[in-house]
């Protein structure tokens, strides 16, 4: 009863977040599959920047182009994952009422993982608010990600556990291939959510090794030991390996295979790269206010330090308390230090959601060092995670927002829905902080297209004028530019004056008939955007 009712004040809290937390574009990137399917107007229009059908692609042997991807390296499934909640909540909060959910999942595995009670992973979890609002306004996707990278811990557990099984030794072994297979199958599905999934890998990697160190102990030779588990990581390869070259080899519009996306993080192990990119990650722990920094910016205060603090008191005391799980403490903190170093490779890695992915193994070391701190280490760690938290709601009333995720954004996009403006014209927006929301939610026969810097480029400005006359629409024009800015001399020219004007905050929607622009043959379904 009391996870239930815990789970449902999440929700409720999450729900609430939005009048607070204003929305970013890159919680909804994810699923522009998912827009792009359920918006069926929206899927010939052309692609002038992250358009439906640009992210494309075909299996090897195969002439049918699939929706595989969302982004040239997110993969779709988070979007099949996340139809359930847009199914049910038709609206940009479905995102965070599926984050408040992963995040009351991630609790209950790591629970059963650490064998510790779910309170204490909680409590851990806590101690870094950035690592808690990278699922609430999850730009990774971190929650889908980690609820992965547990299920492939447990699985890879229970393959050896049922291996080690000598009653039947039959049922064992069938029982440690399927759990082999559940890994494997897993971390596809890992790197098919996103490619930085990789990141994990070093780390379940060491995690088996230990599993198979500790099987080892019961077995009488190294030979007997590998030859029943050959079958067992055979079912786990193929599992991985197959549907993994095939995602990595399909190749994309531009012929490209989808692999390629990889050299796109400039991954580097020169000192000063990894310095630097280490750098960026460790200012989360150092720095609470930086708990979401693309939605809100906090003033500092000298209680910023308190993650970074109470983490290494939390091992210390574990380390030196906990004799039974110390290795285990140990293992946790190790194979957290070896993904954080090799985040720290990319050239791009500095946001939250980068963060997320080491310091979730040192999420699970505090829990299990709370596990063995006794009553006064746990009573200790809650009042200062206590003081930490009230210490950043009584700043929130200071807090600024970067102008593509400002709340006058979400009350734009809001009243275009609610107005039924989306049926009626062409979404033009200027920003994709608003282009993949709007293309994900309203009604269904919304059209959007995303033109950047379209108010200063006459020829993509006809382009957009000629596709709202052929399909009957006026346009409307999405931007948080000046008011100069955006209604340009070329805008003036080509759109005419408004004929209606809305502002939320810094955000304007723009109405404009379509007036006597000259359509060449090719018209406005020209793919022209697609070069540009």
């Amino acid at each position: 009863m009391a996870g239930v009712l815990g789970a449902a004040a999440l929700v409720a809290l999450v729900a609430f977040s939005p009048r607070v937390l204003p929305y970013n574009m890159d919680e909804f990137v994810h699923y522009h599959a998912l827009g792009c399917a359920t918006a069926p107007l929206g899927q010939d229009l052309p692609s002038y920047r992250d358009g439906c059908g640009l992210y494309d692609l075909r299996l090897p042997l195969t002439r049918l182009w699939l929706p595989l991807r969302s982004y040239y390296y997110i993969g779709s499934f988070p979007a099949a994952v996340f139809f359930p909640f847009w199914l049910l909540i038709d609206d940009p909060v479905a995102a965070r009422v599926q984050g408040g959910l992963f995040f009351a999942a991630f609790i209950l595995l790591a629970s059963r993982l650490l064998e510790v009670r779910p309170a204490l992973v909680l409590l851990a979890s806590l101690v870094s608010p950035a690592f808690v609002l990278a699922f609430i306004v999850d730009q990774g996707p971190v929650g889908l990600s980690a609820l992965l990278l547990l299920v492939v811990l447990l699985a890879v557990r229970h393959s050896l556990a049922a291996e080690q099984e000598r009653s039947d030794l039959r049922h064992g072994l069938l029982g440690a291939r399927a759990c082999a297979a559940v890994a494997g199958g897993t971390i596809f599905l890992g790197l098919w959510v996103k490619l930085i999934f990789g990141w994990w890998l070093p780390a379940i990697g060491l995690v088996a090794l230990a599993a198979l160190a500790e099987a080892r102990r019961c077995d009488e030779s190294v030979r007997g030991l590998a030859r029943r588990l050959s079958p067992v990581l055979l079912a786990g390869g193929l599992a991985l390996f197959v549907p993994t070259a095939l995602l990595l080899a399909s190749v994309d519009i531009d012929g490209q295979p989808y692999g390629s996306a990889l050299t796109r993080g400039r991954i580097s192990a020169e000192p000063a790269q990894v310095e630097a990119g280490a750098a960026r990650l460790a200012r989360y722990m150092t720095d609470a206010s930086l708990l979401a920094p693309r939605n809100v910016a906090l003033p500092s205060a000298p209680l910023d330090v308190i993650p970074a603090l109470l983490s290494g008191l939390l091992l210390l005391a574990g380390l030196a308390r906990a004799h039974e799980r110390r290795r285990e403490i140990a293992g946790w903190a190790l194979v957290g230090l070896v993904t954080f170093a090799l985040a720290s490779t990319s050239a791009f890695t500095q946001w939250p959601h980068h963060f997320a992915f080491p310091v979730l193994f040192l999420v699970l070391a505090l829990a299990v060092s709370l596990q063995g701190g006794g009553r006064a280490v746990i009573g200790a760690a809650a009042a200062l995670v206590f003081v930490l938290w009230m210490s950043l709601a009584f700043r929130w009333p200071d807090a600024t927002f970067p102008r593509d995720s400002s709340p006058g954004k979400d009350e734009l996009l809001a009243f275009v829905r609610t107005r039924g403006l989306d049926r009626e014209m062409l979404q033009v927006h200027s920003s994709w902080g608003t282009y993949y929301i709007a293309q994900l939610f309203g009604d269904p026969e919304r059209m959007a297209v995303f033109v950047k810097g379209i108010p200063d480029d006459p020829r993509q400005l006809r382009e957009v004028s000629c596709l709202a006359r052929e399909r009957g629409r006026p346009v409307l024009l999405i931007s948080a530019r000046d008011w100069s800015r955006l209604q340009s001399p070329h805008v003036d020219e080509i759109l005419g004056r408004p004929s209606r004007t809305w502002r939320f905050g810094e955000w304007w929607a723009v109405a404009y008939d379509t007036g006597d622009v000259e359509c060449g043959p090719a018209g406005a379904t020209a793919r022209a955007g697609a070069a540009s």
